[in-house]
């Protein structure tokens, strides 16, 4: 009959709309990352960088400055410290000039994990200097709201506006919207401010803008940073130090480092220092290679984040089975909540964020996880928890 022709019709056009969203979904998920890069308006430097220890003031650098890029951000900050003393915002020295001392410990507790389990801390940026590529529609909120539908344990804000596309501003909308959340369980996420901390006045504007949590860069501060760990605890913060080899891990513990960053970034050129093949998404030298493997040199009761292109499941688990208990993803963080965002009228958007967060966290072994991209493709352990997702 007419009807059931009619009916027919509009099922065959149902299920060509279905394929086509799930098609899509697979699209994305199975490009390497480079496959969306984009034009952007921060152009990497073709100068390199060379680093150096040299005797510096209190607060001052630890690098030589080569005229590299990480020069041209610390020269700016070194300009930012001074502007920001010069006038500081309404509020900041009385933080500086209290005498009481905020409680601290919020993001380290979230963070923290049983050995054999994974903490997963999402970085929000829209930008960064170790790929040409900018994200669009990056809105704060949005993927404050993600981070926390998405079963994260804590996050990451960048606030250098020049180098990773977000600020101040976007930090204290992240912290409104966690707000939203009190009373709730999971509670609030607890929130980093991830920049080039060089002094406690930049500390003082973090703490003011609502964070938990800072990043300081043990290469950069050098023996500056019992200092600016003491200062971030006496304003409430929590310290993530980070490291980039055994030196400098040895260095941050001796400053009384609390919870460490072991960092994959080459200073070189702002890329990886230990490159991953973004086809097997893995890195290419094996893991006792690389500079995730000093630690097994943390002392105890010291926790070891993961930093530094980390956005692949099998990648995950094996820094679980090292030892580390936390991991922070950027990249494809930011490109699943970007996903959801791409509502069309034919592809409903979901919050790829989730199946990347259940996947890394998921009790999976690398034994059973047959290929790096299986938690893409359906094969392996983990690939539920993402397929579910897309299939949401």
């Amino acid at each position: 009959s007419c009807l059931a022709r009619n009916m027919r019709l509009f099922a065959s056009l149902v299920l060509v709309c279905a394929v086509a969203s799930v098609g899509q979904a697979f699209f994305h998920a199975a490009l390497p990352l480079s496959s969306f890069a984009r034009p952007a308006s921060f152009v990497l430097s073709d100068s390199q960088l060379h680093l150096s220890a040299r005797p510096s003031a209190k607060y001052g650098l630890n690098v030589c400055m080569n005229g590299g890029m990480l020069d041209s951000i610390l020269e700016r900050k070194q300009k930012e410290v001074e502007e920001l003393k010069a006038n500081p915002p309404d509020g900041v020295e009385a933080l500086l000039d209290s005498k009481k001392k905020v409680k601290s410990g919020k993001f380290i507790k979230a963070v923290k994990k049983p050995k054999g389990t994974i903490s997963v801390v999402p970085q929000l940026k829209g930008r960064t200097p170790a790929k040409n590529y900018e994200l669009n529609n990056v809105d704060a909120m949005i993927m404050s709201a993600h981070c926390y539908e998405a079963g994260a344990h804590a996050m990451s804000v960048c606030t250098d506006k020049e180098a990773f596309g977000m600020g101040y501003e976007d930090l204290k909308t992240a912290v409104k919207q966690q707000q939203n959340y009190k009373g709730n369980f999971p509670s609030p996420l607890p929130i980093l401010a991830f920049d080039f901390f060089l002094d406690p006045i930049q500390l003082a504007v973090a703490a003011q803008a609502g964070a938990n949590a800072v990043n300081l860069n043990q290469r950069i501060l050098g023996d500056q940073t019992k200092d600016m760990i003491d200062a971030a605890d006496k304003l409430g913060l929590d310290a993530l130090v980070q490291v980039h080899s055994s030196e400098e891990l040895a260095a941050a513990c001796e400053a009384g480092a609390k919870l460490v960053g072991v960092t994959n970034r080459d200073y070189d050129n702002w890329g990886l220092q230990d490159e991953v093949d973004e086809v097997e998404r893995l890195w290419v030298k094996p893991f006792e290679d690389t500079v995730f493997s000093i630690i097994d040199e943390v002392p105890k009761g010291v926790h070891a984040m993961a930093m530094g292109g980390v956005n692949e499941t099998l990648m995950a688990w094996t820094l679980r089975d090292k030892g580390y208990t936390s991991v922070m993803v950027g990249e494809q963080a930011m490109m699943g909540s970007q996903t959801q965002q791409s509502q069309t009228s034919y592809s409903a958007g979901f919050n790829e964020m989730k199946g990347i967060i259940m996947a890394f966290r998921s009790k999976g072994s690398k034994k059973y996880g047959p290929t790096a991209t299986a938690s893409f493709y359906g094969k392996g352990e983990g690939a539920k928890e993402e397929l579910g997702m897309i299939s949401i």
